[in-house]
């Protein structure tokens, strides 16, 4: 049953260890207190931010006059345009994070003449610094990427996974987007969508069907129909893990690639939580013909409502957890919750007392599902108990629509449970009947009860009532052994025409209203 659940959790932490290489290895530090939020020129923020614009534009005959005058210049472009790779591969920079002084930050333990813009950690290698360098003097003064930093660009960009793409690619794709990625990167990040689905719908049928091959061994049928259900999660979760392998491919620049793997995890999340709701509708659909159901039958009708129930949770909770993956902090949005709750519950009091009154029919089980009732005047049988109301289907195959907040409190009959069904009338025989006949009468008729297989035998009433007006009344009361109403009406149909062959048999007749009118003359 858990096979499934485990294989996306699996998946998902598979993922997680690619959020690492999302992040900037290394970070500038802040600013110091008391530095001056004006930029001034000449200042390693203003050189960072010129080199940056520059080289994003695609003008690198511009961008070069930011790297060390060792450069050699027929390499320049080239070493400008790979820096800017690298940089935004490894090292995204934040510009309010570098000093705005022209004098630079003279407290962070270099030489005067350095500035750090952090490290880079590349795969297999030790971390390299990045830092800029001061060059000239007076108005010609300049920040620069020193010559250490520029001279490990070619072997750093060697590394990159998209280096060869790079290479090979037209200049107009080479181009700055939006958001500062490259026009191939859009590109292949469009492409990517249909292809992880595709690779997702490919493989999904064989990890089905391997999983079935697993589950096939385990005694319960449960997990079987679960396999079969999930084939959308296991479309997502494949699709998810492919689109992760390929994503290194792009080479995206740090807060990108962050934003697409939270992406990517909250996709794989809404994946698992998706599992969560098929397993409690295929146990919903399976606890009340299961043995656990026969053995219990009260319950059968609560689990419907269970279900509902803990499919709300856990949309809840998966809503939630998507919510934190992209780092909003849960906390204060449940803090923040919890205050307009006060303001919510008031205005849905009435939606509260109605579900509460759910829960309450739901545990004291008053009726359930397919039971015969009589409530507030209304009879029926009970099609449904939702989360808000319950449905009757009365005999005129209408629907009602209660709340549960006012069925709770409301007087409710329930013919579902009883075991037997009670049949009652009076047999009027006409004035004139004898007290013989009146016998025979009587003893026919609870002699025609009790052979017959579906009376209770252990209360037959067969007795003189009463002297009415018009009639000699004869009380007939006995109990029928079934539950079906059906059933009850042609067992009361054989009774009531054996009733009438007593009274025939006894040569008496039925009582009708009769009125005698004496007329006296003369008067």
């Amino acid at each position: 049953m858990l096979l499934i659940t485990r294989l996306a959790v699996a998946i998902i932490a598979l993922s997680a260890p690619a959020t690492a290489h999302a992040l900037p290895a290394g970070r500038p530090t802040a600013p110091q207190d008391g530095q001056s939020a004006l930029v001034e020129p000449g200042s390693p923020r203003a050189s960072v931010a010129a080199y940056l614009a520059a080289a994003r534009a695609g003008d690198f005959n511009e961008a070069v006059r930011y790297l060390d005058r060792t450069v050699p210049r027929q390499r320049a472009s080239e070493l400008a345009s790979r820096l800017l790779a690298v940089i935004n591969t490894h090292l995204w920079i934040d510009l309010e994070r570098i000093s705005p002084r022209t004098l630079g930050d003279t407290a962070d333990g270099l030489p005067r003449d350095r500035e750090s813009l952090g490290e880079i950690a590349a795969e297999g290698r030790r971390a390299i610094p990045v830092r800029l360098a001061h060059e000239g003097s007076g108005a010609e003064a300049r920040w620069v990427f020193s010559a250490g930093t520029v001279a490990m660009v070619d072997s750093i960009y060697a590394a990159l996974p998209d280096h060869w793409v790079r290479e090979h690619l037209p200049a107009v794709l080479l181009g700055a987007g939006p958001y500062a990625l490259q026009w191939w990167q859009w590109l292949a990040l469009i492409t990517l969508i249909p292809i992880a689905a595709l690779v997702g719908f490919l493989l999904a049928g064989p990890t089905q069907a391997l999983l079935k091959r697993l589950v096939s061994r385990t005694e319960t049928e449960l997990d079987d129909v679960l396999v079969g259900s999930a084939r959308g999660p296991i479309v997502l979760l494949i699709g998810v893990l492919s689109s992760r392998l390929l994503l290194r491919w792009i080479a995206l620049p740090g807060p990108a690639e962050q934003f697409v793997v939270d992406l990517q995890r909250a996709i794989a999340i809404v994946a698992v939580f998706w599992i969560l709701l098929r397993v409690i509708r295929v146990l919903q659909d399976a606890l009340p013909s299961s043995d656990w159901g026969d053995s219990h039958p009260a319950l059968r009708s609560i689990v419907p409502l269970v279900g509902r129930i803990a499919r709300l949770l856990v949309i809840i909770l998966g809503l939630l957890t998507v919510i934190a993956t992209f780092g909003y902090p849960i906390a204060t949005l449940l803090a923040g919750l919890g205050i307009g709750g006060i303001a919510v519950a008031l205005g849905a009091q009435k939606s509260l007392e109605h579900f509460f009154g759910s829960v309450s029919i739901g545990i004291d089980q008053p009726f359930r599902v397919g039971d015969w009732v009589i409530i507030d005047g209304v009879e029926g049988e009970i099609e449904a108990i939702g989360l808000r109301s319950t449905r009757v289907r009365t005999l005129e195959r209408t629907v009602v629509s209660m709340p549960n907040g006012r069925l709770a409190d409301m007087r409710s009959e329930n013919f579902g449970p009883r075991d037997r069904i009670r049949f009652r009338t009076e047999v009027a025989l006409e004035f004139g009947t004898s007290a013989a006949q009146v016998a025979a009468v009587r003893d026919g008729i609870e002699s025609m009860l009790r052979v017959h297989p579906r009376t209770w035998p252990d209360r037959i009433v067969v007795r003189l009532f009463r002297f009415a007006p018009s009639s000699i009344d004869l009380e007939v009361f006995c109990w029928v052994v079934t539950k079906d109403p059906d059933e009850f009406r042609v067992i009361r149909e054989a009774h009531l025409l054996g009733i009438m062959r007593a009274v025939e048999q006894s040569g008496a007749r039925f009582g009708f209203p009769t009125q005698t009118v004496i007329q006296r003359q003369g008067l």
